[in-house]
């Protein structure tokens, strides 16, 4: 039965291949700053294993995200990327993780609004801060208005509810898989906000966190 090992071996390793030939996130478009004459600011915040990214909505240039139209009294809105099913929760355990790992599948953006400072809305969560220049904020932006699926309306479906009752999932186009998982989506938000986040080798949130402080500061948690 050796020549099955082989096959599946084999396989394996073409799937792997034509796996990581479909990572395409949108990627950055200026080349990092962000230094002293920075004139905007973006939040990581670390969520269990993913991480959240949370920019003043006064910095979204208007139309630029659909969804920001439910929810016009947020002061801060935070954007986080995941799988279709395993990231709402609808299907966990260790058949969700493999599921969502294993072969592409769909993806979800989930949006919370943020009606007070970033780390007090999130007083028990690791929160790193990172000054960005408007060119860094413009493209962040754009990245982020890439990873949602709007209609032909211009609207963005309601996906699922969020974890928070403010808070909801929305339709994404982009595929989920092992090499474009929901840190590597982070890491790319990070690039475009002018940070060198390296997001083809971010696969943990550890791994977010620790550029976005390279980048930033630590205003909240151990990291």
């Amino acid at each position: 039965m050796q020549w099955w090992r082989s096959l599946l071996l084999g396989a394996g390793a073409v799937w792997l291949v034509v796996l990581a030939a479909r990572c395409h996130l949108p990627r950055r478009s200026v080349s990092a700053g962000g230094g002293p004459d920075s004139t905007g600011v973006i939040y990581v915040v670390q969520h269990g294993w993913h991480a959240g990214i949370a920019v003043r909505r006064a910095d979204v240039p208007a139309g630029r995200w659909p969804v920001l139209d439910d929810i016009a009294d947020a002061q801060y809105v935070e954007v986080g990327w995941g799988e279709a099913q395993y990231y709402p929760g609808a299907s966990r355990g260790v058949w969700g993780a493999l599921r969502a790992g294993a072969w592409p599948t769909g993806s979800v953006v989930h949006v919370v609004p943020i009606d007070r400072p970033v780390p007090d809305r999130f007083p028990a969560r690791t929160v790193v801060r990172v000054p960005v220049s408007p060119a860094e904020l413009d493209a962040f932006t754009t990245f982020v208005a890439a990873s949602f699926a709007a209609d032909s309306t211009g609207r963005v479906p309601t996906a699922a509810p969020g974890y928070y009752a403010d808070s909801r999932f929305y339709a994404s186009p982009l595929p989920y898989h092992v090499f474009n998982n929901c840190n590597h989506w982070a890491a790319a938000a990070l690039e475009a906000a002018g940070c060198d986040a390296s997001p083809r080798w971010a696969f943990t949130v550890g791994q977010v966190i620790s550029r976005a402080k390279a980048c930033g500061t630590l205003v909240q948690g151990e990291g």
